[in-house]
């Protein structure tokens, strides 16, 4: 084994743990600065070392792997993964809470064992379940963890790169990558006539592989999940990075986050003409309140004092409040109508008027904190993992929430289910998708990228998408959905039908047969702001706690 690269630079390392939410004492604390971690000289370094497949920090040159590492040898390695150590085959993953169903990892080793001939494969991930990226970040920085994959955002896929967390990856070992929405390949995939509802690759006249034309996939488009579209892109001073070997991440999910209400408290119209700015009621009254146990119905007052909640989650909070803010400045200004676009092209806007999520203008973030401060008092307070629970059990009548989470609430499958609905507010809000990516302490390259390929079979995509209710990237997986009826619920007697590719709240534009006002337009892409903005949120957000 040759001699691994050295981790990035204490001071950078530091630098951008500190913008992923972690202070030094808290990067000690897991041992990073007390288990060798410094070079082997004992320059001042701290950061995972990588393997001897690595020419520099997260920098893998593939041909290293095959000597190295751990795979079949009919494909060309050295060590067979078939006789490794049993510690070879086992797989330490960090995931959402509520992201997939545990047949998902018991069906991964029974996959290894039938298409790979490997026994033993196991997934180690309920002892690494997070609510925020800010844990996740804590949970890869410890050691004793061990982590080989995680699901962070895309721009967390950002502050990993820039940390020197995670590893580019070998498109050759993820013919599944394809199938994610984006152009159609060439060569197209092959037709898989285990899939009776839809067999082919799914091609449009678009020149993608949906009908909506989205792009989860090429770099323009996903400037996150490419070390090329990077500035100053790690290793380049070793590898040319291009789209074919510089990718970084391989979208697991995505959503929206947007406002979660019950419908037996706030008529649908109402709350979606006041958007983000339903948190600045104390009070609300429905005039035309039905019963549901029958009798009274007509004008209700009802008290949201604690009864409204926003996620535990600074970006997404921000978002919300700049939103409202720069909405309230259009109006200020005679926008006419005020636009929840950032840049909207568009006349009478013909520019930037919304303002971005991702803005680090001091003005703005301190005008968005004391747009919280307003109504703090009556917030329940901040809390991510009861954002659908407690609105099904009424501890709350509104909350910030992320799509999924509220949909898996609504149960929009059943002909009767919880009083409980889902928009995106017209001031807009953000888009996002959670990436699988490979971090540089794994010491299981080739397993780590079969199981990001099992994860993309348009089956299993089916079967995790209908149980959790997130949306599914990969374009394949949505026409299955839409097609199978085994993923529909109906009942004729009543006029019930739903279809979740349907589902704007699940899919917004891009649902089959939508011909609504836009809805993924308003929504943005955060970015990772670097270290100086990250403390800039990070004081305003200390103010607010």
């Amino acid at each position: 084994m040759t001699s691994p690269s050295p981790g990035v630079s204490r001071r950078e390392f530091l630098t951008y743990a500190a913008a992923g939410g972690l202070s030094a004492a808290a990067i000690v604390g897991t041992g990073w600065a007390l288990r060798g971690i410094l070079s082997p000289s004992g320059t001042d370094r701290l950061g995972p070392v990588g393997g001897p497949w690595e020419l520099a920090p997260g920098v893998v040159d593939y041909n290293r792997v095959y000597a190295h590492g751990y795979g079949p040898t009919g494909l060309g390695f050295a060590n067979d993964i078939q006789t490794a150590p049993q510690s070879q085959r086992i797989l330490n993953v960090a995931q959402w809470y509520d992201y997939w169903p545990g047949s998902v990892l018991r069906d991964f080793s029974t996959y290894m064992t039938q298409r790979w001939e490997v026994n033993g494969v196991q997934v180690n991930w309920t002892s690494n379940v997070y609510v925020s990226n800010e844990e996740l970040v804590a949970f890869v920085v410890d050691p004793d963890r061990g982590i080989d994959i995680s699901f962070p955002t895309n721009h967390f896929v950002e502050l990993f790169e820039k940390m020197g967390l995670i590893v580019n990856l070998n498109r050759a070992w993820l013919p599944g990558y394809e199938n994610i929405f984006g152009p159609i390949p060439d060569p197209i995939p092959p037709s898989r006539p285990d899939l009776t509802y839809h067999p082919d690759y799914p091609v449009y006249a678009n020149g993608t592989n949906n009908h909506a034309a989205a792009d989860f996939r090429s770099p323009a488009a996903n400037r996150y999940a490419y070390r090329h579209m990077y500035p100053a892109p790690r290793g380049a001073d070793k590898i040319t990075w291009t789209e074919a070997n510089g990718l970084l991440a391989v979208p697991y999910q995505w959503g929206t986050t947007g406002i979660g209400y019950r419908t037996d408290v706030f008529r649908k119209e109402d709350i979606e003409a006041l958007g983000w700015e339903v948190f600045e009621l104390s009070e609300y009254t429905n005039p035309a309140w039905e019963n549901p146990s029958g009798g009274i119905t007509g004008p209700r007052t009802f008290d949201l004092t604690k009864k409204k909640m926003m996620l535990d989650d600074m970006r997404e909070v921000f978002t919300a409040a700049l939103k409202a803010r720069g909405w309230k400045e259009q109006v200020a200004q005679g926008v006419d109508p005020p636009t929840g676009v950032v840049h909207n092209p568009a006349s009478p806007y013909d520019g930037e008027f919304q303002w971005s999520a991702n803005s680090v203008d001091d003005a703005q973030l301190r005008a968005a904190t004391d747009w919280i401060h307003s109504f703090r008092a009556s917030l329940w307070d901040f809390n991510t993992a009861q954002q659908g629970p407690w609105l099904v059990s009424g501890e709350v009548y509104l909350d910030q929430a992320w799509s999924g989470d509220i949909m898996y609430a609504v149960r929009p499958n059943l002909v009767n289910h919880p009083p409980v609905d889902y928009f995106v507010p017209k001031q807009g809000s953000s888009r996002w998708v959670d990436a699988a990516v490979v971090h540089r302490t794994s010491t299981k390259l080739w397993l780590a990228h079969e199981f990001l390929n099992y994860l993309q079979d348009p089956l299993l995509q089916a079967t995790i998408s209908s149980w959790n209710l997130y949306p599914t990237p990969n374009a394949w997986t949505f026409e299955i959905l839409h097609e199978d009826p085994s993923y529909s619920s109906s009942d004729p007697s009543v006029g019930f039908y739903w279809n979740p590719a349907e589902d704007s709240r699940i899919y917004g534009d891009l649902a089959f047969g939508y011909g609504g006002p836009p809805i993924l337009n308003r929504c943005e892409d955060l970015r990772d702001l670097g270290p100086s903005g990250h403390s800039r949120y990070q004081r305003y957000w200390t103010d607010l706690r």
